[in-house]
């Protein structure tokens, strides 16, 4: 006489049911996460070449024109028109374009200080060295300097437009870059161009 297994009919197929759904969940999780990563990607690759646009105010727009290839921008932490945050190899590269206030508006020198006094709220040992004149490929005149703080040494880089009406500031570094790696993207303090509104 055969004894009883102690599994009633359909209990094997049973347990089968909780796990397939759970497979199915993790596959479709895995699908859904794929296309979120295509549809918003962490970054996005800019060629020697691509113009972006910094924006702008008054009758001048400002564009970067990364003159190497293998820059990557961050999206989720770039705002358009406003502040990109690229990254190539061990270098950060933060373009922000910024509208002074005040009457009369603040000269370069002034807009200068603001950019150390923004450098230190967001690291109490950020500093701007001294600035010196720099000129981009178009001729606008800006101002240039070392920026330090307890993690890294770059540059920063500052071109009011030529109507004052707003400003592009720029910082160069990396807490793991080395003085040659600056040294390879240092044109891109130069690439800078702005056009009169209507000019294109």
């Amino acid at each position: 006489m055969a004894q009883p297994s102690g599994t009633a009919p359909g209990t094997i197929r049973d347990h089968w049911i909780p796990l397939g759904i759970a497979t199915a969940v993790a596959v479709l999780l895995v699908v859904v996460w794929s296309l979120v990563d295509a549809l918003l990607p962490g970054t996005q690759r800019i060629h020697a070449g691509d113009e972006i646009t910094l924006g702008g105010d008054g009758g001048y727009r400002a564009a970067l024109t990364l003159p190497q290839d293998g820059w990557l921008l961050d999206v989720g932490s770039s705002q358009a028109g406003q502040t990109y945050r690229f990254h190539r190899g061990t270098v950060d590269l933060t373009v922000t374009s910024v509208t002074p206030v005040g009457d009369p508006l603040p000269d370069a020198k002034q807009l200068w200080a603001g950019m150390g006094d923004i450098a230190r709220a967001g690291d109490p040992t950020a500093r701007l060295g001294e600035p010196e004149v720099i000129t981009t490929e178009q001729g606008v005149e800006g101002l240039t300097g070392v920026m330090r703080s307890r993690t890294e040494e770059g540059a920063a880089v500052l071109y009011p437009s030529p109507d004052g009406e707003f400003a592009v500031e720029m910082t160069l570094g990396g807490a793991d870059a080395t003085i040659a790696d600056l040294e390879a993207v240092a044109d891109v303090a130069r690439a800078v161009t702005f056009t009169e509104e209507g000019e294109r």
